[in-house]
């Protein structure tokens, strides 16, 4: 086994709050250990902030100084087969830059990479420009960049260069575990069934919602399905259709507030369901609907064959299969009006819901994962076990 120094800016890969960017990062490690890797935590230490203070960054730099100077004694004094062969970093960008990881792999002279990162030259008009310039010193440094979105590539091409870009900058878009969310028919019918008992009496496709019930990123979302179905039933009182959510958080008072709008009874809040369990919800539902951004929730819909509604951008396009999908703009409206296609054309339905599995089974799965990010780690000479299929 090789060891491997792993390393986040945002969020705890191994805390229970539900995160696509913690299940993503869990993704990462699982696939290093089947690969061959012994991934350890390097640092606690997380640097994103969603103000930038001049006080309180200068407080962490000082951190991450001292951080990285004590892991390099550290690493020195470990044997040589126990310290780390690479460092790769999660998520660094200018509101969370690694701060730890450059100093480090250069100090001990081993490879430096990073993965879901990205460089925005807006980013140099905002207060947060002192770490747009550290977020800048660990993509120069980087040996090795994997980038989970197409929308990355451009900026992180043109800093880096046509010749490193062409040979060192490597898609790894986000997969999910096919096997979590397959189900025979007797399956599904016993999911719809118990997704039925949570609607006393209502009939019609179920339309899931999934994500975290956070004030700040996840709240306005909520309130636009809110208001994009109650445009529908205005229109439409006897159209059937009801609303199934999984998720839970601080905001959950305010989320079911923005959802009492819509009818009563036809609106089901199931809470937060354990990794075992969410699959279930996914096999009971007709159709997947959220107005939100980069997240897992679209994959795991295509993996249980569900058509998807999503707005339209840089963060969900990469994330929602074609042919599966339906992206609009970002208003009620027309978010109504994708939601409309397809309650309505139960067949465009089954065909988009088809076409998102056979999304993720050629492009998305653990396998193609596993893969690519051996590719790019046997470029720096990095051994890789083969992968095995479960």
């Amino acid at each position: 086994m090789t060891p491997l120094a792993f390393y986040t800016t945002v969020k705890h890969p191994f805390e229970t709050e539900p995160s696509g960017d913690r299940e993503l990062g869990r993704l990462l490690l699982e696939s290093l250990r089947a690969l061959g890797f012994t991934p350890h935590l390097a640092s606690r230490l997380l640097t994103y902030r969603r103000a930038f203070d001049a006080t309180d960054a200068a407080r962490v730099e000082r951190i991450a100084a001292l951080t990285a100077a004590r892991l390099i004694a550290r690493y020195r004094r470990a044997r040589p087969t126990a310290r780390p062969r690479a460092w790769m970093t999660y998520q660094s960008y200018y509101r969370a830059p690694d701060l730890v990881g450059p100093p480090v792999a250069t100090a001990l002279g081993i490879p430096y990479v990073l993965v879901d990162t990205y460089l925005s030259a807006k980013s140099r008009r905002t207060s947060f420009r002192p770490w747009v310039s550290a977020a800048r010193l660990a993509v120069r440094r980087a040996d090795l960049i994997f980038l989970m979105s197409p929308r990355d590539r451009a900026c992180v091409a043109a800093f880096r260069g046509p010749r490193f870009a062409a040979a060192r900058v490597l898609d790894l878009p986000p997969a999910v575990d096919t096997a979590r969310f397959d189900g025979s028919a007797d399956h599904r019918a016993a999911c719809r069934a118990a997704m039925a008992g949570h609607f006393a009496g209502v009939e019609g496709p179920v339309i899931l919602a999934v994500a975290a019930m956070r004030e700040v990123k996840k709240l306005e979302p909520y309130r636009m399905l809110a208001d994009a179905l109650a445009l529908l039933h205005a229109e439409r009182p006897g159209r059937p259709w009801r609303l199934a959510v999984v998720g839970d958080g601080p905001a959950r008072p305010a989320v079911a507030e923005a959802l009492s709008i819509l009818p009563s009874g036809r609106v089901a809040l199931l809470g937060s369901l354990a990794p075992e369990v969410l699959p279930t919800a996914y096999l009971g539902a007709d159709l997947f609907a959220f107005p939100g951004r980069f997240h897992v929730v679209y994959l795991q819909a295509a993996a249980a064959g569900l058509p998807v509604v999503a707005c339209t951008g840089p963060e969900p396009d990469p994330m929602v299969a074609p042919g599966g999908s339906v992206l609009t703009a970002s208003t009620a409206n027309a978010f109504a009006r994708g939601v409309a296609r397809l309650l309505d054309d139960p067949t465009l339905r089954q065909t988009m819901g088809l076409a998102a599995r056979r999304f993720i089974a050629t492009d998305r799965t653990l396998e193609a994962f596993h893969r690519r990010l051996a590719t790019g780690l046997g470029m720096l000479d990095l051994p890789c076990a083969p992968f095995t299929s479960r």
